[in-house]
């Protein structure tokens, strides 16, 4: 894979390749105040600042990595029976791959020497439990580490615990009954945001500073959005989910639309943790490899940008219409060619359908037979007016194979009319979730399946009630078109809550997306720590 940025002697980060991709023109980046990690977070205290600032002190010698450990270890007890977000470490096993790093030379430092991480509980981690916050998972302990994790492993991160997620990761508040609940570390009344809301929670206060996420629903950028941090859902495909849960144990299959990315506290981190994970998948290594293309843009100012800002296909409240509107004013003011209210020339109705159809159907390998049946019995006797939830669960679950490849027909038409739209701008600006984070909501926990329990509860936007799982909708915009899409904070609170938006980019084209909230963070910031924890 060909970076953007290089490590200098120093430690700093700095831009390199400064040549417009999409132009082909050369542009000034390089000789106009290159952007480095002391232009973002420096004033910030250690446990605050970005990982590429951290790794920077650590090259340097200015911190250890026992010494980087213990500090995160002490944040983690102090404020961790606030949140909840670490429910499992290895400290143990973290010590001693401090010590190790901490002997080794500068010149065979690795890209993530001695940075201490914590991983979602998804992922398989030698040496700690994964659960996916199923009970009967309680005890599982792998003998291996997750694909990607063992490559951030490879790569120097001290792994030293893991965060915590809803049952089955499927949900956008994180709590089930082997862990218990995760709050928001904005206001513990909330949710962190689901399925990565406990990583989410631990990087925004203070725990560690860069985490190993996974989104089919919005599970990266959701979480990012209602904690105020910045998350990427990479194209679909281009980060192996060897070790991931789901699928289950012993189960072998690659999920349609389910990605595993990075959440940080710099959109710097983002493309650091990304040139690390982005492989071809194990049984795929003999013949291909991965080489994501440059940003099509090294200048913001040259960044055709569409920003979709009105709730006429999706549910969205006012206050987060207008903090996006406002936001697309800073980044015009920054010399941007802003475009409101343009999107591609699709269906969305009929988009949201298909991704419904194509998440639902892959519910069925992980339902025991005694809740999987009856749902399928019950789908040919609904009536034809109900578009529930539970109904069209039920349908997609009940879809005949020559059916469900007309839904894959359809992913390709989306894709299609995707391509086209972005011959005309390089990023979509759109809502992640309706609202901010929301209120706990624990309805429907005694229903058979998850689907059927989301139907208990209400989002409630403009103080109207709207299906639970509405809040599909906007994540669906990416993930039904294997697109990749950052989760960037926006430096705008709605009732002290921070406001993200996703920025949607092309098909394989991360780097878009990520260099455009990294060009956007140094001009107007980013992160902010929860005042309770900084």
């Amino acid at each position: 894979m060909r970076r953007i940025f290089c490590l200098e002697d120093d430690g700093d980060r700095r831009w390199a390749d400064a040549s417009d991709a999409h132009t082909g023109q050369p542009t000034s980046v390089k000789l106009e105040a290159p952007m480095t990690i002391s232009t973002l977070l420096s004033n910030q205290p250690v446990l605050f600042q970005s990982a590429s600032e951290i790794l920077s002190a650590l090259r340097t010698r200015r911190i250890g990595a026992v010494e980087l450990l213990n500090l995160h270890l002490a944040q983690v007890d102090k404020h961790n029976g606030a949140i909840n977000s670490v429910v499992a470490r290895d400290i143990e096993g973290a010590l001693s791959a401090a010590r190790q790093a901490d002997n080794v030379k500068g010149a065979e430092m690795p890209s993530l020497h001695g940075l201490p991480m914590t991983i979602k509980d998804t992922y398989e981690v030698v040496g700690m439990p994964t659960t996916c916050g199923l009970p009967f998972l309680s005890e599982h302990r792998a003998s291996n580490d997750a694909a990607a994790v063992a490559a951030l492993k490879r790569s120097g991160a001290v792994v030293f615990g893991k965060t915590n997620v809803p049952p089955g990761a499927f949900d956008w508040q994180s709590y089930n009954s082997v862990y218990g609940v995760t709050n928001n570390p904005w206001d513990n009344g909330r949710s962190p945001g689901g399925s990565s809301g406990g990583s989410a929670a631990a990087v925004a206060a203070g725990f560690s500073s860069l985490e190993l996420g996974s989104d089919i629903g919005g599970s990266i950028r959701c979480p990012a959005h209602f904690c105020g941090v910045y998350g990427h859902k990479p194209s679909w495909g281009i980060v192996p989910l060897q070790g991931h849960i789901p699928p289950l144990p012993g189960q072998s299959m690659k999920v349609e639309m389910g990605v595993g990315g990075p959440l940080a506290r710099s959109a710097l981190d983002l493309e650091l943790a990304m040139d690390l994970i982005v492989a071809p998948d194990e049984n795929e290594r003999s013949a291909w490899r991965v080489v994501i293309p440059p940003s099509r843009h090294e200048r913001l100012q040259n960044f055709r940008v569409a920003v979709w800002a009105d709730a006429s296909a999706y549910a969205v409240d006012t206050p987060s219409l207008a903090a996006i509107q406002s936001y697309a004013e800073d980044i015009r003011a920054l010399g941007v060619k802003v475009q409101v209210g343009f999107r591609p020339d699709i269906d969305w109705k009929a988009s949201y359908e298909t991704y419904l159809a194509t998440l639902f159907q892959l519910l069925g390998p992980g339902m025991p037979p005694s809740v999987l049946s009856p749902i399928l019995a019950s789908a040919a006797a609904l009536p034809r007016e109900d578009h529930g939830y539970p109904a069209r669960m039920a349908r997609a679950l009940a879809m005949r194979h020559f059916a469900y490849l007309g839904v894959v027909s359809q992913r390709e038409a989306l894709k299609n009319a995707w391509r086209e739209f972005f011959t005309r701008y390089d990023v979509l600006i759109c809502p992640v979730m309706p609202t901010v984070a929301y209120l706990h909501d624990h309805r429907g926990d005694d229903a058979a399946d998850p689907v059927t329990a989301c139907e208990a509860r209400r989002m409630i936007v403009d103080g109207h009630g709207r299906p639970y799982f509405d809040g599909l909708q906007w994540p669906s915009v990416a993930t039904v078109a294997d697109l990749p899409s950052t989760a960037m904070p926006t430096g705008r609170f709605i009732d002290g809550l921070p406001m993200g938006v996703q920025v949607i980019g092309p098909y394989l084209e991360d780097r878009t997306p990520i260099r455009f909230a990294q060009l956007v963070e140094r001009e107007i910031g980013g992160f902010k720590p929860p005042p309770a924890f900084a």
